[in-house]
Parts: C-alpha cells; sequence; structure tokens
C-alpha cells in the first residue's frame, strides 16, 4: 500500500496510486446543502487534501473521482473557474507578505480573465477578476481559501501587524458580500477561529461547520474507516511486532484516536500520525514531531496558566470554545482548536474537554516542559532520563538534586511573585509527568490538598511545598494533617517530602524527608 505521507493533493493521491479514504459523499452533499462554508480543524488534519478534492470536483475531473461515493451521486460534472488561495507554506512576518501572496493569486487569475486598471486596490482586484471570470465563462466562480489564518496567527504577539493583516483580510473577504451573484460555492479552512477579529461578519457570515455532527469525520479517519482501508496494514504491523491483530488496534486507538469535533462525533484519529504509523510499523509522536506552535507555550507563561488543570478534564462553553481574538485572551480556545484539547462529553450546553489521546497528551507535556525549561529537547531529554533513573530507584535525595538542577537553569521572565510562584509549580508538575509517572496535583484527602502526589512501584509520595518559609514547615503540615494515613498502602513505603522554593532565589532552597 502506498501511504500519501505529506501528500495534499487529491489529484496526485488519486494519479499517484496512493490509498485514499473516500469523503467525498461528504463533499456532494456540503455543495448540495449550502454555499458559504468555514471549517476548522487542527494542523495536518486533510484540510488542504479536503480542499484539493472540491477543486478538482468543481473543475470537473470525472475521471478521478471513478469507483469513489460521489461517482454514482453527481451526474452533470460541470466545470466551474476555481480560485483556490492558499496560505499554507509561508511564514508571515510582515503585511508586505501577506499583500504578496494575495497579489500573486490575483495576477495569475487576471492573466485569464483580465484586469481594469481602475481596480486599484486587492478587493476591488479580487471583485473584478470574480465578475469577469462568470462573465467570460457563463458559470459562477468558486473560492477556497486554505489556512485563512495563518497569517494572524503568525503576528499574534504582534498587535499592529495582527490589525493591518486582519484589515487586509477583511476587505478581502468582504468582496464575498459584493459579489455573492457571481459565487457558486465559497470554503475557507483554518485551525483557528478569529470571531473578534471581524472577519467572519465581512466574509458573508460563513456557515461554520467546524462543530456540525455531519461533516465531524470530513477530516481525519474513523474506526470503521481504519478497519476498511487499512486492515491488512495493521495485521501486517502485528505479526511484526508478534502480538495479535486486536492488540495492535487498542495500540492504535489509545495512541491517535479520540478526537471529538461535535456532540455527538463519531471517534477520529489523527490522519498523519495513523498512517506514519501504520506505514513505518511504529507508534511514535509524529505529529508533535512536526513543530508545534510556539505562541501556545508563550499564552501559557504569560498568563500563569495553572498547567495541572490539563490533568483533568476542562470545563467549556460553547462560546468559550469558538473564538479567542487576537490569540491571547482565551487559551482554552486556542488549545481545543489546535488540537490539544478534545470534547470528553457534553451536558447540559457544557462541554468538558480534555487530551485526545496519549500522543498528544505525553507530547504537549514534553514540548511545554521543554518551553518552560527554556533549554534544547537534548538537554532536557538528557535532564529527564536522568531524574528517571532516580525516582525509578526511590533515590530521594538524588531526585530533588536533580529537580534543583533543572530549576536553576530555568529563565523565569517576569519579576511578578505569583507568576513565578505559579511556573515553579508548573515545572514540578511538567518534570515528574516527563518522566512517566502519573503525578497528581492538589490531590483531595479529608484533612485538605496533598500540593503533589505520585506512586512508584515500591513507594507512594506526598510532597508538600511551601514558598519562602521552610523545608521543615512544609514537612509539618504533612504530618498534622495527616496526609499520609489517607493514602497509606499495604505494599509500599510512604515518602513524605518537604519542600521550600524561594522567590528570590528562583529555585528549591532545601527539602527534608520523613517516612512512615
Amino acid at each position: 500500500m502506498k501511504f500519501p505521507i505529506g501528500i495534499q493533493t487529491f489529484e496526485e493521491i488519486i494519479e499517484g496510486g496512493y490509498v485514499y479514504v473516500d469523503k467525498t459523499d461528504l463533499v456532494y452533499k456540503l455543495v448540495d446543502e449550502g454555499k458559504y462554508y468555514f471549517l476548522s480543524r487542527p494542523r495536518r488534519f486533510g484540510k488542504s487534501l479536503l480542499t484539493t478534492t472540491l477543486e478538482s470536483y468543481f473543475l470537473g475531473k470525472k475521471d478521478l473521482f471513478k469507483g469513489l461515493a460521489i461517482d454514482s451521486l453527481e451526474t452533470e460534472w460541470i466545470e466551474y473557474p476555481v480560485f483556490h488561495l492558499d496560505f499554507t507554506g509561508n511564514s508571515y512576518t510582515s503585511e508586505e507578505e501577506v499583500k504578496s501572496v494575495i497579489n500573486k493569486f490575483l495576477a495569475k487569475k487576471e492573466k485569464i480573465y483580465g484586469r481594469d486598471e481602475n481596480e486599484t486596490s486587492l478587493s476591488l482586484r479580487f471583485q473584478g477578476v470574480i465578475e469577469r471570470a462568470a462573465e467570460k465563462t457563463g458559470r459562477k466562480v468558486v473560492i477556497l481559501v486554505d489556512e485563512y489564518d495563518k497569517a494572524l496567527t503568525d503576528a499574534i504577539g504582534n498587535e499592529p501587524l495582527q490589525d493591518s493583516i486582519r484589515t487586509i483580510l477583511q476587505g478581502l473577504y468582504s468582496v464575498f458580500k459584493n459579489s455573492d451573484q457571481y459565487i457558486k460555492f465559497t470554503f475557507l479552512t483554518g485551525v483557528t477561529r478569529y470571531g473578534k477579529l471581524g472577519i467572519f461578519s465581512a466574509a458573508n457570515n460563513l456557515n461554520d461547520i467546524s462543530k456540525d455532527d455531519k461533516y465531524s469525520s470530513i477530516c481525519g479517519i474513523s474506526e470503521r474507516e481504519l478497519h476498511k482501508y487499512f486492515d491488512e496494514e495493521v495485521e501486517s504491523f502485528a505479526n511484526k511486532k508478534g502480538v495479535s491483530k486486536d492488540e495492535i488496534y487498542e495500540r492504535l486507538k489509545k495512541k491517535y484516536d479520540g478526537y471529538h469535533f461535535s456532540e455527538d462525533a463519531e471517534d477520529i484519529y489523527n490522519p498523519f500520525s495513523l498512517l506514519n504509523s501504520l506505514s513505518k510499523q511504529k507508534l511514535d509522536n509524529y505529529w508533535f514531531a512536526t513543530g508545534t506552535p510556539t505562541y501556545l507555550a508563550k499564552i501559557l507563561k504569560k498568563q500563569s496558566y495553572d498547567l495541572t488543570t490539563f490533568n483533568k478534564e476542562i470545563v467549556s462553553t460553547a462560546e468559550g470554545m469558538a473564538s479567542f481574538g487576537n490569540g491571547e485572551e482565551n487559551i482554552i480556545a486556542a488549545l481545543y482548536q489546535s488540537g490539544y484539547l478534545t470534547i470528553k462529553s457534553y451536558e447540559d450546553e457544557i462541554y468538558k474537554l480534555g487530551f485526545p489521546n496519549e500522543e498528544v497528551a505525553d507530547g504537549f507535556v514534553r514540548y511545554l516542559a521543554i518551553e518552560f525549561a527554556g533549554k534544547s529537547m537534548n538537554e532536557w531529554d538528557t535532564d529527564i532520563y536522568t531524574l528517571k533513573q532516580h525516582i525509578r530507584n526511590d533515590d530521594v535525595d538524588s531526585f530533588m538534586t536533580q529537580m534543583q538542577l533543572i530549576i536553576s537553569e530555568v529563565p523565569f521572565e517576569s519579576d511578578k511573585v505569583k507568576l513565578i510562584e505559579s511556573n515553579f509549580r508548573n515545572l514540578l508538575y511538567l518534570m515528574i509527568r516527563a518522566t512517566g509517572y502519573n503525578v497528581t496535583v492538589e490531590r483531595p484527602v479529608l484533612s485538605g490538598r496533598i500540593d503533589l502526589f505520585f506512586e512508584t512501584n515500591n513507594c507512594i509520595y506526598i510532597i508538600e511545598c511551601k514558598r519562602d518559609e521552610s523545608a521543615e514547615i512544609a514537612l509539618a503540615q504533612i504530618d498534622e494533617k495527616r496526609y499520609a494515613e489517607k493514602v497509606s498502602s499495604h505494599d509500599k513505603k510512604i515518602v513524605k517530602i518537604g519542600a521550600n522554593f524561594s522567590t528570590k532565589e528562583r529555585n528549591l532552597t532545601g527539602w527534608k524527608v520523613g517516612n512512615s
């Protein structure tokens, strides 16, 4: 089987004999039921493939769809003038770069359909060439915009630049309203819905199908599709590993499944990771290896967000998940739309969100730890490997010393006590979580909450942290509140650790150990 890894063009996949998971029934439904659409999905989830599928369909390339679902649905196969504006593949650090991409796109179409010299702005040129294309061909125009938000996201943290880009895009997309009589179909994709930037009001109130049950599987791979298209490859994977096929299906599910894009959606696998895993017959964090948006870590550090909340389900509303304006107002929306959180359940108009799968949970923690520690990946991996060995050996002084060493090298980027304390707490959580142990923060017991709690094969660890006090006071609190009695175990030793963090020195300044 040929896997279309990195190939995002429908025509190339079909003509190249690569496996194609048939979504054309949904493509037909999309076109049949509406005119203006927006779809948000995480990066590398098949948005570009869907866009080029629509492009081939509207270009009337019937032969490419032979044997697919749409082959028995469509009877006319009319060729329309297609305007495909693609913002992928560029890094936008100035408004000139945005204008350059749009200008190149318009110039290509103007070469075919002509240009009026009185059309001096990008929006006027866009409107003019749409009208001329419709008049010249006798058919309405199809507009496809891939990753409409790329330039806006690249400008996060630079509000003047983002405002300039927003103005450019608003002017461009306002053409949809002005040229409605000449437009057959419009489809925009992106990772993020920048609702507060006014893009969507300018774009003729696009129908957002990002959380529509009917289209929940239009990108990605469902459980049914995995079994239908890849059963032989799963069997081959199982034979290589010397386990049953059911075991491989279970491992793939834990690692890459779990995305829910609407209230009643079926489980969706990350297609990029799944295809890579089946092709290489290896379970790995493929999605994370392609890079994570740096703005996420910047927002989390700037807002002193408590990362330990990701250890449990996060509550949100539809409005809270919909948009986040300039990228700094709603970290939950940013994480949900970027694919780091997904819908776990829905009841009484309240969504519970969490990590979709093991790849995201493990990769997200590792990525954030590297960002918070300000280290390279290799440096962090070396530090965590050492920490893991000490914890595995239950060598308390060594693993506390190792944590102290790691924290001492962290460039805390603020003088605010609250932010320093929050990032210290986040680091403790990230360090232990990155070693593979399931650490619980503020574990509730009858007498209070344990700051940090985790278990190894032989021990249960209770860690109480104080700020600008002493390790002795922290350890005394564990005894006074009898935390150890609340988590007693017949076969494991209880290890109590009192630790103190100095905001002045920005590090652990001491710890004291007690056993039960």
